[in-house]
């Protein structure tokens, strides 16, 4: 009826206007001629009849007496119809117009008092409607306080503006296109304020809020639109169920009065006849003259919506909630007399994305029962729905997934051949199956890719042009051959790309992707010159991109060729890695935000550096941590915040480049990670690691000292594990040190000294409760005590005998205790320990560890050679 009512409105407008309403007439128009009839009529002013050709502001100074008469007057549907245009209009600016009508009509009716100009129901309506459509951010809230203005004009005795369901439906509608965070609950607000306001809502209402949740991005947003959803089949079904009763009470009131005239006795005979009568008018429905109501029906699209948004949504149990749906269409359909919801194919099609695009390792199984039932429906499946099916395939590479893949495109070949598809399989299909053998990882992958491409390529000349292969299909095969290490494959195909796409195919235009796929391959491969070429192709990404900006380098393209130098044995190769690191960052600096450097390739370009056995190793490493703190300081770029990790990174630089002065640096970087985290930088806190490569520095150095250093360490770790969680001693922090002692070289009471720690240390390991030592702890000290030369021979004997009869003690003798025994002791010593249990040995035979006592060695593993690798 509102509807009938706003046609009339805009008929009687068009019947106002002269004859030239036959014509479409741009809104600017129109509202430029409504000014100049209205300004005209508030004056009094006469205005020449228009004649054809004539512009509608046109003024007559001709000496000619052109027949006069009096403009018509614009009224409430002048103006309502001229909102509505510019409501329909697209206009970015239509709102505002829209809006600036409204207020003028106001202005009209309140100032000038012009009755005819008052605002009423259709013209808020036509407001309201323009910013529910406009794009404006703001547009929601100004469509609600028209809707506000209109309650309370209502409530002050206007009745002419009470709203109706329609207004309320078109701000649920402009809260619903707004994207900005808590629309879709302001439009289910609406909602419930239609309750409170005493407007009924109708299908459209509900369908409204479903589709704002359904295309929110909040957190729960998806299940709010089912939640909404639900609502809206109950409020139906009660619906239903209160015109079904009216139209029952109604009908039988009829029957009942009809008999009651017409047939006040009748035997059994007619009694059933007229029974069949009412049965036969309920089977029909026709609704009485005073039940004007009509049933609800519930439309499909508004739960495919859903259905979209749950195949979209990444929750686990997003594909049982979509399948519960299709369940209940169907039982909405076929039990409770919703014909119009029932599943059609976008509602199935939809519901298979939701499984396939599922974590579940079984979703292409469960996939293919969705589509086998879907089938069964009666509907038929398409080309999306055997995409979806594919997708699942592709997203999980189990065993046989690609060649299941590879079978259901060539079933679609047959389908479409026999009739039973409406459309062929396209680039979409073939290129999916390209990247399901890509990822396969079996030998056959990069074979049958090139394979599928050439089938495309020969399908395409035959006709079928959807078939064509782009640049997502020589993407899929490149990938293919990177994976089975096809380096010089991968790189023709490229050629190949761009001379087709130079000749003029824009379908092969090289993406990002084409050129990073190729570095990878080479950075991929076990060739030498992997880098170089690697970096070749780089320079070619670079040019490509100097002719078409839209082609651009990212982080993946240096990183990858970073990385192979950092596993990379070259002795330049952490040169070559911080050279690409720079280049990263000028490309930065330069605007490339695609290109930012990541802490894994600052990471990757240290590690290089502590391959490299430098001797200034440890400088070039921080020397890339300032570069580091510098892009961290200059552009605050928390994921470039140094930390833990990046320092450790650069005390292994340190530690390996045996650097006269890396155990002071190393303790420096320590010291400073103390402080930062003392001072609350929490990303710097020290762990065990770090004062374990710390240990390791002094272990390796040349300092006399180092023995009281790396002790001193020891003991700094006491203090820290006070307060730090992540620091504690373990049995190689101990062994360190007395590694550093017996290493040391200098004068006797440099050594003396050196011993004393060393075995302090092995005494304070052997006497901890939470620590066992280990046989390379006492092998060590053993060491020591052959080493240290200087020392006296009865000091050293006494504390080796110690040492070993520890040893013993806990089981730990192996070959590595042998061995030092053997070169530490004194012969005497040796023969003392030794001959009782071997008296055929003599001092330079080795002795086998099979050949002591069983106790002696009870807590050691066995190593076995394996005779047919040849390796421990």
């Amino acid at each position: 009826q509102q509807q009938q009512q706003q046609q009339q409105a805009n008929s009687h407008a068009s019947s106002s206007s002269n004859d030239s309403s036959s014509s479409t007439f741009r809104s600017t128009n129109y509202l430029d001629s409504i000014t100049d009839i209205e300004s005209n009529h508030r004056h009094g002013h006469e205005h020449v009849q228009k004649q054809p050709g004539q512009s509608w502001s046109t003024r007559t100074n001709h000496t000619d007496t052109p027949k006069i008469e009096r403009v018509v007057k614009p009224d409430v549907v002048s103006f309502t119809s001229v909102i509505d245009t510019w409501a329909k209009s697209g206009h970015k600016d239509g709102a505002a117009k829209a809006m600036a009508l409204l207020k003028r009509m106001e202005r009209l009716h309140s100032e000038e008092g012009e009755i005819g100009m008052k605002p009423n129901v259709y013209t808020y309506s036509a407001c309201i409607n323009a910013f529910a459509k406009s794009e404006d951010s703001e547009a929601p809230k100004q469509a609600e306080a028209l809707l506000a203005d209109m309650k309370k004009a209502y409530e002050a005795g206007d009745m002419d503006v009470k709203p109706n369901v329609v207004n309320y439906n078109s701000v649920i509608n402009a809260w619903g296109r707004c994207k900005a965070k808590g629309s879709a609950q302001r439009a289910a607000d609406i909602l419930k304020m239609m309750e409170v306001d005493c407007v009924e809502p109708d299908t459209l209402s509900y369908s409204l809020v479903v589709s704002a949740w359904a295309h929110s991005a909040e957190g729960d947003a998806t299940k709010r639109a089912e939640s909404v959803l639900e609502e809206l089949e109950l409020w139906a079904k009660e619906r239903n169920t209160r015109i079904d009763q009216a139209f029952d009470d109604e009908l039988n009131d009829q029957m009942e009065s009809s008999e009651e005239q017409q047939h006040p006795k009748e035997d059994h005979e007619h009694q059933q006849r007229r029974q069949q009568d009412h049965e036969e008018m309920q089977s029909k429905r026709t609704t009485p003259s005073s039940v004007p109501a009509i049933r609800v029906h519930l439309d499909v699209d508004c739960y495919n919506t859903v259905l979209i948004a749950l195949s979209r949504n990444h929750e686990s149990d997003a594909p049982n909630r979509a399948l519960a749906i299709i369940r209940k269409m169907k039982s909405l359909a076929d039990d409770q007399g919703f014909d119009t919801v029932r599943p059609n194919a976008k509602s199935w099609n939809s519901a298979l994305n939701a499984v396939s695009r599922s974590k579940d390792p079984n979703a292409a199984q469960r996939a293919e029962e969705v589509l086998s039932e879907m089938q069964s429906e009666g509907i038929m499946s398409d080309v999306f729905s055997y995409a979806a099916l594919l997708h699942a395939y592709q997203k999980n590479t189990f065993p046989g997934a690609a060649q299941r893949a590879d079978d259901i495109v060539r079933q679609m070949e047959l389908l479409y051949r026999d009739g039973k598809i409406s459309s062929a399989p396209d680039v979409y299909h073939y290129t999916i199956v390209c990247a399901c053998w890509a990822r396969s990882g079996e030998r056959i992958a990069a074979e049958r890719c090139w394979e599928i491409l050439q089938h495309m390529l020969q399908r395409a000349e035959e006709g079928h042009l959807k078939c064509k292969p782009n640049v997502r299909t020589y993407n899929a095969v490149i990938d293919a051959y990177s994976r089975a290490h096809y380096v010089e494959e991968a790189e023709a195909l490229l050629d190949e790309m761009i001379r087709k796409f130079e000749e003029g195919d824009q379908r092969l235009k090289p993406d990002g992707f084409t050129f990073n796929a190729v570095i990878n391959a080479w950075t991929r491969s076990r060739r030498r010159d992997g880098g170089d070429r690697a970096e070749r192709i780089l320079k070619r990404l670079l040019e490509f991109h100097s002719h078409y900006r839209d082609v651009k380098p990212d982080s993946r393209s240096f990183s990858h060729i970073i990385d192979y130098y950092a596993r990379s044995p070259d002795p330049v190769a952490g040169r070559k890695a911080e050279c690409l690191l720079n280049g990263m960052v000028e490309l930065f600096k330069d605007g490339f935000q695609d290109v930012i450097p990541n802490m894994f390739c600052f990471n990757s370009v240290i590690h290089s550096y502590s391959k490299s056995n430098d001797a200034n190793a440890g400088i070039y490493a921080e020397r890339v941590l300032h570069m580091l703190e510098e892009l961290y300081s200059s552009y605050g770029m928390y994921r470039l915040r140094p930390n833990t990790f990046i320092m450790n990174s650069v005390l292994h630089a340190w530690s390996k480049s045996g650097n006269p002065i890396a155990g002071e640096r190393v303790e420096e970087i320590l010291f400073h990670m103390e402080e930062q985290y003392k001072h609350g930088q929490y990303q710097m806190q020290p762990n065990t690691r770090c004062y374990g490569l710390v240990l390791a520095t002094w272990a390796k150095s040349s300092a006399s000292d180092k023995a009281g250093r790396a002790y001193n360490v020891l003991r700094r770790m006491d203090e820290a594990s006070k307060e730090n969680e992540h620091v504690s001693k373990n049995v190689h922090c101990y062994n360190a040190v007395i590694n550093a002692a017996a290493f040391t070289e200098g004068s006797l009471k440099v050594q003396e000294k050196a011993f004393q720690i060393a075995t302090s240390t092995l005494d304070e390991l052997i006497a901890c409760n939470d620590i066992e030592p280990i046989s390379s702890s006492f092998g060590t000290y053993i060491k020591a005590c052959g080493k240290l030369k200087s020392l006296a021979r009865d000091l050293v004997e006494s504390k080796l005998d110690w040492a070993f009869s520890e040893c013993k003690e806990l089981g730990l003798v192996n070959d590595f205790i042998l061995t030092q025994m053997r070169y530490s002791s004194h012969p005497n010593q040796y023969q003392k320990i030794f001959g009782k249990l071997l008296p055929n040995k003599s001092m330079n035979e080795r002795i086998e560890v099979a050949e002591i006592p069983l106790w002696w060695r009870r807590n050691i593993s066995v190593q076995i050679v394996d005779e047919n690798r040849g390796e421990w």
